[in-house]
């Protein structure tokens, strides 16, 4: 018995301590479960975020899915068919610009199985060598008929050409250019009876009333007259046909008297009439107008590379010399064309300053800023009129560029052809505006080759210099 009470003394303190053992224990695992049930309660929200980061994902999954309807995106199609780029092609078939179709189509098949030939007076001018150019080109025979000029014999060499020097005035010579013609292009005059287009000869009112008079007795069938636009006067805005006639000197007057000639007579029948009217004419072989132009930026340069440009002045339309005669046969086989007046210039009517400063630099001069402004048109007015009647104001100055002109020419060994200074007919250009309305001639297709003025004044030097009739900017 003493051995057992023994045995369970011991083993009460044993169990004691394995009781308080236990409890330890059971706090460790009570702690771990603790900490262990913390986390899993950290890791709750935890999940639920990652929950809500997987739920994101899925939206973004979906994204590609709302994207679809951004498919008209890609049905960008349209911009495939924007194909209309393609159907540019239309432009393309808006060939009628390169093909004439639509300018051959109004002409009389008729008149061009008839007229096979044509006669052209004032063959040494400007517009009656380009007339003779062009009619060549298109296949015509050509008579070509001056008063006088060794420069005719430049156009020799050609089989379906004819060449006549004579007086138009005399019957007999007249009807002895008429055989076998069956069109004539006649150019007017020029004022001082210098040629702008050629000289007909010596009374160019009573030549064309013999040669108009013998055309209706040989059944002529076309009869186109040249005068020009400077019979309209001086206005503020565009002339048109339609615009009153100002006859104001006796050029004006001359070139006024041709025009009734053929369009007046009351007699019917052939040949049918056309009247074109050009504006200021510049071009290869013009020897008066703005010719002049020509003779300024040489005498410039012997000075130095520079230039005092002018601004503003009366505004102008000018025209190439190869415009106005591929305009008189485009008019020949036009039937709208019979009995009408038609104006003829560039599209680029400009202030007479910028033109005296484009033909400055054509000729490789650089402008001296600011320039000068040009005088104002109510001065020039009050003092032009004296040089119309006494040469007293502008007379000395022409004489002294002529002088400096005689002497580059002899210097240079130069053609003597051009005459510096002023020209009578360029004279009221300073004084009014003259912008000549042609729509009624593009009404019909007709297209101009130079239609900006200084291409076509670029083209102009090139033929003065290849011809010596004016030095090469590297002589002086």
């Amino acid at each position: 018995m003493g051995k057992k009470k023994l045995k369970r003394a011991k083993s009460e303190p044993k169990a004691k301590k394995k009781a308080a053992a236990t409890p330890r224990k059971s706090a460790v695992k009570k702690k771990k479960k603790a900490s262990s049930a913390e986390p899993k309660r950290a890791s709750k929200p935890r999940t639920a975020a990652t929950k809500k980061k997987k739920a994101t994902p899925s939206k973004t999954k979906r994204a590609p899915q709302g994207r679809k309807p951004a498919s008209p995106k890609k049905p960008a199609t349209p911009k495939k068919a924007a194909a209309p780029k393609k159907a540019a092609a239309p432009k393309k078939a808006a060939a009628p610009k390169k093909a004439a179709p639509p300018k051959t189509a109004p002409f009389s098949k008729a008149l061009k199985d008839e007229i096979s030939s044509a006669l052209v007076t004032g063959a040494r001018g400007c517009v009656g060598g380009a007339l003779i150019q062009q009619l060549l080109r298109d296949g015509y025979s050509v008579i070509a008929v001056d008063s006088k000029g060794p420069e005719i014999q430049a156009l020799t060499g050609k089989s379906n050409l004819t060449l006549k020097q004579g007086d138009l005035a005399d019957p007999a010579f007249a009807a002895s250019c008429l055989e076998g013609v069956d069109a004539i292009f006649h150019p007017g005059i020029h004022a001082d009876g210098k040629p702008l287009y050629g000289d007909p000869g010596p009374s160019p009112v009573r030549a064309t009333r013999i040669l108009y008079r013998l055309a209706r007795e040989h059944r002529i069938k076309r009869f186109i007259l040249i005068t020009s636009a400077s019979l309209y006067g001086r206005h503020h805005g565009p002339v048109s046909e339609e615009t009153a006639l100002e006859a104001r000197d006796e050029y004006e007057q001359a070139q006024t008297e041709l025009e009734s000639l053929v369009r007046e007579d009351p007699l019917p029948g052939l040949p049918s009439v056309t009247v074109i009217r050009p504006a200021s004419v510049y071009g290869p072989g013009c020897m008066a107008s703005m010719a002049c132009l020509a003779t300024l930026p040489p005498l410039v340069r012997t000075l130095g590379p520079h230039y005092i440009p002018l601004s503003g002045g009366p505004r102008a339309s000018l025209v190439h010399g190869d415009d106005v005669a591929r305009a008189a046969v485009f008019l020949l086989l036009q039937p709208k064309a019979y009995g009408g007046v038609f104006n003829v210039a560039g599209k680029d009517p400009m202030p007479f300053g910028h033109f005296l400063n484009e033909a400055m630099e054509a000729y490789g001069l650089t402008p001296l800023e600011p320039g000068v402004p040009y005088p104002p048109s109510t001065l020039l007015q009050s003092i032009l009129p004296y040089d119309d009647q006494t040469g007293e104001i502008f007379n000395p100055l022409g004489r002294l560029s002529n002088i400096l002109w005689e002497r580059l020419v002899r210097t240079h060994r130069l053609n003597k052809v051009l005459l510096a200074g002023k020209d009578p007919s360029t004279l009221p250009l300073g004084k009014g505006d003259l912008v000549v309305d042609n729509r009624k001639l593009m009404g019909l297709g007709f297209r101009l080759k130079y239609p900006r003025f200084r291409r076509g004044w670029e083209k102009t030097l090139a033929w003065y210099q290849k011809n010596r009739w004016i030095p090469r900017p590297d002589e002086l």
